[in-house]
């Protein structure tokens, strides 16, 4: 079983961005990394006996805004930790989906948007796994509670009817199951992804989303896991715009492409 967990970067009205970013790995791989953030608290935050909601835009708060237990850190500290999980994941067999939308160039709900591509490409790269190496693996998704879930709820049974905008899943097990992100670090860590891409997008800040962009879900050289949705993509230089000029057949990555 692979299991994709799903949260969202950008929800603020002002924010021109929004993320949808999904960690998908092994169902095995889960400990691994969710062990690595118990580890990262050790180090950090030794005194703290429960576990941490980690929480990246908490660690990126200013000075003086700083929730606990994280306000105990200093700005160095807040950077290094934050630098020692993104490097966790890099280091990881995660695959990443994230798809970054401007908000004026998508007249659809931009969670329902990013949601269904995300649900699209995590049952492709499921496909790919059958057909290279005959691995029947199925897939599951978790997404981060939010005051989107009665609209995903609906979204995630029409998918598993009638399928999704592109196509049908054949892959998945089961519909969406949610939970609060403080209850599985892996929540937490497809927070930090969401975070890293929205820097990425919304600010020009390369440094986080860089180190983890390896783990994009990638196959012979072809760029799956990141879309970018922008009113002026062919002056764009993001990987996801470069993959979609180079490469001849186009991406489903809007309605009119597929």
């Amino acid at each position: 079983m692979h299991i994709v967990y799903l949260d969202e970067s950008g929800t603020h009205e002002s924010a021109r961005y929004f993320i949808v970013a999904g960690v998908a790995v092994f169902e095995r791989e889960t400990y691994f990394l969710a062990q690595a953030l118990d580890q990262i608290q050790a180090k950090y935050l030794p005194r703290v006996t429960g576990q941490v909601h980690f929480h990246a835009s908490a660690l990126r708060a200013p000075d003086g805004r700083v929730p606990a237990p994280f306000d105990v850190l200093t700005r160095a500290e807040r950077n290094s930790l934050m630098g020692d999980i993104y490097r966790r994941i890099a280091d990881s067999r995660a695959s990443i989906f994230a798809i970054a939308i401007e908000k004026a160039s998508v007249t659809t709900d931009h969670y329902e948007f990013g949601f269904e591509q995300v649900v699209s490409r995590f049952d492709q790269m499921l496909g790919r796994g059958y057909r290279d190496r005959g691995d029947q693996q199925r897939g599951l998704i978790v997404v981060a509670e939010s005051g989107y879930r009665q609209n995903l709820e609906f979204l995630a049974q029409r998918i598993a009817d009638r399928g999704h905008r592109w196509g049908e899943t054949h892959n998945l097990a089961d519909i969406p199951y949610f939970a609060p992100a403080k209850s599985t670090r892996l929540l937490q860590i497809a927070d930090f992804v969401a975070n890293a891409v929205f820097a990425r997008y919304e600010h020009g800040i390369n440094r986080d989303f860089e180190v983890i962009a390896p783990r994009l879900d990638q196959d012979n050289g072809r760029l799956h896991g990141l879309v970018h949705m922008s009113r002026d993509r062919q002056s764009c230089y993001c990987p996801a715009c470069i993959t979609r000029r180079v490469m001849s057949r186009p991406e489903p990555d809007d309605p009119a492409a597929a």
